[in-house]
């Protein structure tokens, strides 16, 4: 029996160790992990009762980490803690434990709750395998789930991707990725007015592309560590795909 704690910050390490080596000593020992590949090899090493799980950790996220766990361990319980509730991550986390058959056992909980709460929620995951969401996100985990593209998306329209780059990226047609962004649309504003008076007015005085990049900072869908990631990774494929466009104008 044992308590995985996967976090980098040095001081909330220890003060999880205390608390928990206080509250649950039959859980003993508490195993410390302070990055995300850390916290999966010595999961799938000593396979603890339960993992508590910051989001935003070196080498690889929390998410991914859970994503990494659950594929060999799908009876693992996890808690996200995070300070970082950004719905593009709960959008991953709901993602994942739809794949995982059966559902596990998870909680999501801000750091900044208070001691008591987080002990509820430890007790609950880890000793009933019961879901526990923190109650100021209730709301982004019943919001409509993103496809991959869609999560994608929204990078690409930041990054000022148009749809014919788009297409080419995701090796889909021009067409297809203006329905599919259009279901992206459908999505992140549910308040879209089509089929009324204002559709007309709306589709003039707005620009979709720039509302849908508002309304993924505006929820998190979108930070900027993933954003300089993406843009990164955007960089190595312009490069290559600009070669590719030039030889296929030879080629014409």
């Amino acid at each position: 029996m044992a308590i995985l704690i996967a976090e980098d910050n040095v001081a909330q390490r220890h003060y999880l160790r205390e608390l928990l080596e206080r509250e649950f000593p039959a859980h003993a020992p508490i195993i410390e992990a302070c990055d995300g590949e850390d916290s999966v090899e010595l999961t799938l090493k000593h396979r603890p009762d339960l993992c508590i799980l910051d989001i935003q950790m070196p080498k690889i996220s929390g998410v991914k980490a859970a994503r990494a766990i659950w594929r060999t361990i799908p009876t693992a319980r996890i808690i996200f803690w995070t300070q970082f509730p950004h719905e593009i991550y709960i959008n991953e986390i709901r993602k994942i434990v739809k794949l995982v058959q059966p559902p596990p056992a998870y909680g999501f909980i801000h750091k900044n709750n208070p001691e008591i709460r987080f002990l509820r929620f430890v007790a609950a995951v880890l000793e009933d395998g019961a879901d526990m969401i923190d109650p100021a996100f209730k709301d982004s985990f019943k919001r409509p789930l993103l496809t991959e593209f869609e999560a994608e998306a929204l990078y690409y329209l930041a990054l000022g991707l148009s749809n014919w780059a788009i297409a080419r990226k995701c090796s889909l047609s021009q067409r297809g990725v203006e329905s599919r962004l259009a279901a992206l649309y459908e999505k992140l504003f549910v308040s879209i007015p089509e089929g009324t008076a204002n559709e007309a007015y709306d589709k003039l005085a707005y620009n979709m592309r720039t509302r849908a990049f508002f309304e993924a900072l505006r929820r998190g869908l979108i930070n900027s560590d993933e954003l300089e990631k993406a843009a990164t990774d955007l960089e190595s494929w312009i490069e290559r795909d600009r070669k590719k466009f030039l030889q296929e104008q030879k080629q014409k």
